[in-house]
């Protein structure tokens, strides 16, 4: 060991020996912006949620976190406020469209507290669809994994805007009777039980293409098939969540002083109609 990093190892020596003698329940707890909002190339800027961080020692409640009248703005434009939803906030121009490739910047202003983040929205994107067709009827054929026979896929080969992609499968309606019945032990391990399957299905790709086969979707009927190019900060916000080298750190560095997600996306739509 160089006589140099001596000192070094010593003195962070010392402040893990501090630190491990504090009593971890003595912190001062300090509320924080958080900020969600994500915006989409082709679309108006709308429901961006601000709210207060909690104490983890508290209980949460949704309606007493989030703020109201806070000093809002995206590039210099100032958002407004839902009368009739308390924290969520609009774009005033509703024939403003938000632009690939342009960069927006969020900052957020309430009491002594500022946060702020940035996005560049990806390139314009669209996929190949294979095997199918725009509102095609589509049969819905049980499967038993991930890897079981695709109804059809779709393939965005060239297009390098983006490092992770977002597929929904959103049905129309969703109703006990249109609900696809299917109790088998790999319907639940692979959907969760029953009454947790969800609508919109939502799954991620990090490759150029996506297979669709029965695990993207849980009723019959129409259903918007969309896939998104997401920016750099959902990139980072997931990599740091669950697979990155540091996990639980990315996601936070996404708002500057303030926590939460901005995030921007490019996406393109297939309609189909599922029967069984």
């Amino acid at each position: 060991m160089k006589p140099s990093f001596i000192p070094f190892v010593f003195t962070f020596s010392l402040l893990i020996f501090f630190w491990g003698c504090e009593n971890p329940n003595s912190y001062t707890f300090e509320p924080k912006l958080v900020i969600n909002g994500e915006l989409t190339a082709g679309q108006t800027i709308d429901s961006v949620f601000i709210t207060w961080s909690a104490d983890i020692t508290e209980r949460y409640d949704t309606e007493a976190q989030r703020v109201h009248n806070a000093d809002v703005e995206i590039n210099g434009v100032k958002l407004r406020e839902y009368s009739d939803a308390r924290g969520v906030y609009y774009y005033p121009d509703r024939n403003f469209r938000v632009h690939s490739g342009e960069v927006y910047r969020i900052e957020v202003r309430a009491g002594s507290q500022e946060a702020f983040s940035e996005t560049t929205v990806p390139p314009v994107f669209h996929f190949v669809a294979v095997g199918v067709a725009d509102s095609d009827t589509v049969q819905y054929v049980p499967g038993s994994s991930w890897f079981s026979n695709e109804f059809f896929r779709f393939e965005w080969y060239g297009y390098t805007g983006s490092r992770i992609y977002r597929i929904i499968s959103l049905a129309d309606s969703a109703t006990p009777e249109n609900f696809i019945e299917d109790d088998r032990t790999e319907a639940n391990v692979f959907k969760g039980d029953k009454e947790n399957r969800k609508n919109p299905s939502i799954w991620w790709a990090a490759e150029n293409f996506a297979p669709i086969n029965w695990m993207f979707f849980n009723w019959t009927g129409w259903h918007s098939i969309i896939v998104s190019a997401m920016d750099e900060n959902y990139y980072n916000y997931r990599n740091g969540l669950i697979v990155g080298e540091q996990s639980g750190q990315n996601f936070n560095s996404v708002v500057t002083n303030g926590y939460g997600l901005f995030c921007s996306s490019a996406s393109d739509t297939l309609r189909i109609y599922l029967v069984e």
